[in-house]
């Protein structure tokens, strides 16, 4: 075949993965121009080396279309990294968090926020909730904040219940807990919306940090072979996170290509032509506005809480606690309202449900939408989507809602599952498998900061099934090797109506590939997670390149 330009770059003499279908495996691939400009055999493709083409000799590693995830927390994740970090791998007991807080406070002005982030009760020793008092031990000079590694709870210090104002007699917010002891008096746990009570204090975050922010971020993602990423919605931190992505990208800080999810809150109603009303962002903007570095998504809405913290809704008790079925942080009228609002207007809905009870009515909600307003490709979403029965399963397919699991979550998380739900209901939890099997686009996702969020550790993951303590989570639920790979890159796409321009080696399709060190297919299932990132490429930029 004859092709009318020289290639920027030529990939060669190794495996192509291509997730293509039609040809599923290829063994060079060409860029020109940030877009992959023909697939197929060193011969055919070796005429498109012309005088200023670099050659990559691939020497038997493999390449892949770059990962995408679903479903992250870019801007967080890059705050966090300035946080105490209090994960497993960097404290095993709650003595090691004190002693880690301590010496952060010791380094700060009095008075001064002192933040942590990271922490598993269920990986702790001993295994529970550090309190109030125990953050005390740290500092009470100054207020601290600990999140735990969720995302959907916090402990503070008697310092920060006193300035933020909650004592016994304090009530609960809606959609939220303040835990109190036996006596009444806050413990320094705080549930859901409780924490907004704190972190308020603190929000919003300056522009400069969330664009410094996002920029180390990016440095991460690339090292781990990240090319695009959804984040799981912006208006969290400040009004402002928008501007601080067109900054981070216009600067050339932010390389990986970002779809946003806008907050439910920060839509308005506007008016139209007589009886129409839409519900947008002024002057109508909506999902799919933007360029193929920076884009808006689906419209944000959260319906319960989570599995670890026990505060997803769900049909029945959590283990150990018969009585809790959990709880919606938004009201359900609240909820249905912006569905119907925001479908009758053209957005893809992204909904936040984990327990049954919540999936469920969001599922209603959506029925009832398409009923109103029939759409043939709305591609609405449930975030996380944790608890699904057999039943819940065929309405999700029938209804052609995606769901945005976080595989990452069966083995940094999973030994927390089995704890709060038992066996029986594991069988439910966090699903791969049963998706394929009903003829569902599996995306891949991580929510990161909540866990690490490598994908070849999502990867890995899907395909073992086994949680980091060693215990099998749910083994009929694996993916092969293929079909993980595909969840990463395809899958992602799909979810975000973006699977024409990428997330397979296609001609035509944006420049954006991966090199690894091995073969994810073809390698032990149990050493997937050790698989190198050897190079990123977006655009046809080589935009981290490691060690040969």
């Amino acid at each position: 075949m004859n092709y009318p330009i020289h290639a920027d770059t030529l990939f060669r003499n190794g495996t192509v993965i291509t997730i293509d279908r039609a040809r599923p495996r290829a063994e060079a691939v060409a860029i020109a121009n940030g877009r992959i400009l023909a697939v197929g055999t060193v011969t055919e493709l070796d005429t498109l080396v012309g005088p200023k083409t670099r050659v990559v000799e691939l020497d038997g590693r493999t390449l892949i279309p770059g990962f995408h995830d679903a479903h992250d927390h870019m801007i967080g994740f890059g705050l966090q990294l300035q946080m105490v970090p209090t994960n497993a791998s960097a404290t095993r007991t709650i003595d090691a968090i004190v002693e880690s807080l301590g010496r952060r406070a010791d380094e700060t002005p009095a008075g001064a926020w002192v933040r942590g982030a990271g922490y598993d009760d269920n990986k702790l020793a001993p295994s529970r909730h550090p309190t109030r008092a125990d953050l005390d031990r740290a500092s009470t000079d100054h207020p601290i904040f600990l999140r735990h590694t969720s995302g959907h709870m916090a402990v503070v210090n008697s310092c920060a219940l006193a300035l933020i104002g909650v004592n016994a007699g304090t009530p609960d917010p809606d959609g939220g807990r303040i835990v109190r002891d036996q006596a009444g008096n806050p413990t320094g746990l705080l549930l859901e919306t409780a924490m907004h009570l704190v972190t308020k204090r603190f929000h919003p975050h300056p522009h400069t940090e969330l664009v410094e922010a996002l920029a180390a971020a990016n440095d991460v993602y690339v090292r781990e072979g990240i090319t695009s990423h959804t984040e799981a919605g912006i208006g969290y931190l400040s009004d402002l996170e928008a501007i601080a992505y067109r900054e981070a990208v216009d600067t050339g800080r932010l390389k990986v290509r970002s779809t946003l999810m806008v907050r439910a809150e920060s839509l308005e109603r506007l008016q139209g032509s007589g009886d129409e009303e839409g519900f947008a962002l002024t002057l109508g903007v909506g999902t799919g506005w933007g360029d193929d570095r920076l884009r808006l998504g689906a419209v944000k809405m959260f319906s319960d809480g989570s599995l670890i913290g026990q505060t997803a809704a769900m049909s029945e008790g959590y283990v150990g606690a018969p009585d809790n079925q959990g709880l919606f942080t938004t009201p359900r009228e609240t909820l249905r309202d912006w569905i119907l609002r925001a479908h009758r207007s053209g957005w893809q809905c992204a909904v936040h449900a984990i327990g049954d009870i919540a999936v469920s009515f969001i599922l209603d909600c959506y029925e009832e939408a398409l009923q109103d307003a029939p759409r043939a490709d709305h591609r609405h979403r449930i975030e996380h989507c944790a608890i699904t029965r057999p039943e819940t399963l065929e309405r999700i397919a029938r209804l052609g809602v995606v769901p945005v699991p976080q595989q990452r979550f069966i083995g940094e998380l999973g030994d927390g599952f089995l704890r709060v739900l038992g066996r029986e209901r594991v069988r439910w939890c966090y699903v791969q498998r049963s998706y394929l099997d009903h003829g569902i686009e599996l995306p891949g996702s991580s929510d990161r900061y909540v866990v690490r969020g490598t994908p070849l550790l999502g990867i890995h993951d899907a395909v073992n099934q086994v949680t980091d303590a060693g215990e099998p989570f749910s083994p009929e639920e694996a993916l092969t090797a293929d079909e993980a790979l595909r969840a990463f890159t395809l899958g992602s796409a799909f979810a975000s109506f973006d699977e024409r321009n990428k997330g397979s080696i296609e001609a035509g399709k944006l420049a954006d590939v991966v090199v690894l060190d091995a073969d994810p297919t073809r390698v032990d299932p149990r050493s997937i997670r050790d698989i190198s990132v050897v190079l990123t490429m977006i655009g046809g930029e080589i935009v981290f390149e490691g060690e040969a």
